[in-house]
């Protein structure tokens, strides 16, 4: 979710349309920030499928996806506490009790996303996980009565048909690697992100936290969900046993963590320094390339229509970009 956030330094608030006059950072910095987000998302996305596809020489494969979440919120929670406590960001605005519900369902939408993996293959749920303004877009009319432009409803209409284009083929491509059930999941995670960053927007709005103080509150009560779901009902200990008996798994279990964790750092940065819509640039254009070197690494064959589909998704979040532009043109004149 992009969340107006305090800048890094401080706890003043910052607009999230970048910074302006002579203290603007240079454009070698934001290419620097989108070299971090290719970076650390890119292999994070390659090492998790890799997690999931790998077969062990006793033909098992990993399917503990609470425990690697587990793994990888409690590395987010050391990343978001050791820059609370370098910057001397402090605790008043800390919103732990508000916390509670996006805390959540950003950890539900996380695991159906990465349930998902067992499903279907790495370039769907990526393709998939791009259209997370469609949800928003229509909780906004049935839930709220807002009002959108053309723009906006043919933005939601190309990715919907790319994403059909995408799928109605990969059924055939993957030999049945992309199950009902696993499309299934994507669409629940799509709906927890729709929840999750609208309940972050208000308590940005009504706390002041800064972006790493939301992230260690939210990060705290996924570990607890987690932890409780692990040990007491789903997992147990068995996931731990599997990746301590595989130990390229626990390699690159822990390396998935590690990676996912930088790359918030870099997300925090480019929306406090540079604002959301170039954020929204360079995390659309990683996605993009993801689903590149993802078919490179694991020989995922397209066909022409899946291509088709791909060009309308990234040409309806494009779309976004554009819109977005044009507004801020508007207000300018």
């Amino acid at each position: 979710a992009v969340v107006r956030s305090s800048r890094m330094t401080g706890g003043t608030k910052h607009s999230g349309s970048g910074s302006s006059g002579s203290s603007a950072p240079s454009m070698w910095v934001f290419v620097a920030c989108v070299a971090g987000l290719y970076g650390s998302f890119i292999p994070y996305g390659i090492v998790q499928e890799w997690v999931y596809k790998h077969r062990a020489s006793d033909g098992s494969r990993f399917t503990y996806t609470t425990t690697l979440l587990l793994a990888q919120t409690i590395g987010n929670c050391i990343v978001s506490l050791t820059f609370i406590l370098v910057l001397r960001q402090g605790w008043k605005t800390f919103p732990l009790r508000q916390c509670w519900l996006p805390g959540g369902s950003f950890i539900a939408a996380m695991g159906f996303s990465n349930e998902a993996l067992i499903h279907v293959s790495f370039p769907t749920q990526a393709l998939a996980k791009s259209s997370k303004m469609v949800p928003v877009l229509l909780g906004g009319v049935i839930l709220f009565g807002k009002r959108y432009s053309f723009l906006e409803y043919l933005q939601v209409a190309m990715v919907t048909f790319g994403i059909f284009l995408f799928q109605y083929k990969n059924a055939e491509n993957e030999s049945g690697s992309s199950t009902l059930y696993g499309m299934v999941l994507l669409m629940l995670s799509l709906l927890m992100d729709g929840i999750t960053g609208p309940t972050q927007d208000d308590i940005t709005a009504r706390t002041r936290c800064t972006s790493f103080q939301l992230g260690l509150a939210c990060n705290m009560w996924a570990v607890l969900y987690l932890a409780i779901n692990v040990f007491a009902f789903q997992e147990g200990t068995a996931g731990f046993e599997y990746m301590l008996a595989h130990r390229e798994v626990l390699h690159y279990a822990l390396l998935s963590a590690l990676l996912g964790a930088i790359g918030q750092v870099f997300i925090f940065y480019t929306m406090t320094t540079f604002g959301a819509l170039k954020l929204t640039f360079a995390t659309t254009t990683r996605k993009f390339f993801t689903i590149l070197a993802s078919i490179f690494f694991f020989d995922h064959f397209l066909h022409t229509q899946q291509w088709i589909g791909i060009a309308l998704v990234f040409a309806g979040l494009g779309i976004e970009a554009l819109h977005k532009s044009a507004g801020k043109k508007h207000k300018s004149s």
